[in-house]
């Protein structure tokens, strides 16, 4: 980057800077404008908030407050959580199965390692494996989970494991697009090094790019661990096992003290993940 270009980049009064900062105000404006976004609607519709909340005096125990941590489910609900995080583990476990050895292949210079060479033929190849590859997670991850689970279960019935597998692969999709932004942000100088040694693509990628993409793979990892514990709480809507299942019911039946005990158990776990997560993640930082 020469003098020009950081002069530009640090001057916020720059004509180019001015410009994208108007095109940005411009679109979401637009954007504001025309999904009708307002605060007064907000602010004028805060009332019927809270209302929904206490409830209908009218129907016994229709509000949220206070939660039902007497209920009779309480261990039921607990061995339903408990079934949504083994869900997403191992939604968690197919995903990296996919991703990982896809990852390399969905980034340039990794590629570039296994299939050398500036030739038609050797660039021909890379490119149809690299277009393949990225469409491949552009699809997976494009389409939400729900619908995933809902072509699951109409293939295998209910239950988890059509959660689990709509999880795995949307998060194979997510995880392949993460991985590989992650290989291609490495240093090269490494790969470099050891590949002027006469070191083979399996050595250059084990001793020159694993040690730079560990802490960068395990951060995703666990991120995509915590959102897909979320995630299988909403796939009980469909059928899909975990604690999601009593979720959706209990708020049809409108019994509205137990889908807060739900909620809480529900954060409470997200909660505890995020904790273990931390540690994990402080270890390879």
């Amino acid at each position: 980057m020469n003098l020009e270009q950081i002069k530009r980049n640090t001057n916020p009064f720059h004509p180019y800077n001015i410009m994208v900062i108007s095109l940005a105000i411009v679109l979401v404006g637009w954007c504001w404008h025309s999904t009708e976004m307002g605060v007064t609607k907000l602010l004028d519709g805060w009332g019927n908030m809270l209302t929904y909340l206490s409830g209908n005096p009218e129907i016994k125990d229709s509000g949220f407050f206070p939660p039902d941590l007497a209920s009779g489910r309480l261990l039921t609900y607990l061995k339903s959580m408990l079934e949504t995080v083994q869900m997403a583990l191992l939604a968690l476990v197919i995903s990296i199965l996919i991703a990982f050895p896809l990852s390399f292949f969905a980034s340039k210079n990794t590629l570039s390692i296994i299939i050398p060479g500036t030739r038609g033929m050797s660039m021909l190849l890379k490119n149809v494996i690299y277009t393949s590859v990225r469409f491949v997670a552009n699809l997976s991850r494009s389409i939400n989970e729900i619908i995933w689970a809902l072509l699951f279960v109409s293939a295998v019935g209910l239950g988890p494991m059509p959660g689990i597998l709509a999880l795995g692969i949307h998060t194979s999709g997510v995880l392949i697009k993460l991985f590989s932004e992650g290989i291609e942000a490495i240093q090269q100088e490494p790969i470099d090094a050891l590949s002027a040694t006469g070191a083979g693509f399996v050595k250059v990628i084990r001793y020159a790019v694993f040690p730079q993409i560990t802490p960068f793979f395990v951060s995703m990892t666990l991120y995509r661990l915590e959102s897909d514990v979320r995630s299988a709480t909403i796939l009980g809507f469909t059928g899909a096992g975990g604690i999601g299942v009593y979720l959706f019911d209990k708020l049809k039946s409108y019994e509205n003290r137990e889908v807060t005990t739900i909620l809480i158990i529900i954060v409470i776990t997200v909660a505890i993940i995020d904790r273990i997560s931390a540690a994990i993640r402080a270890k390879y930082t």
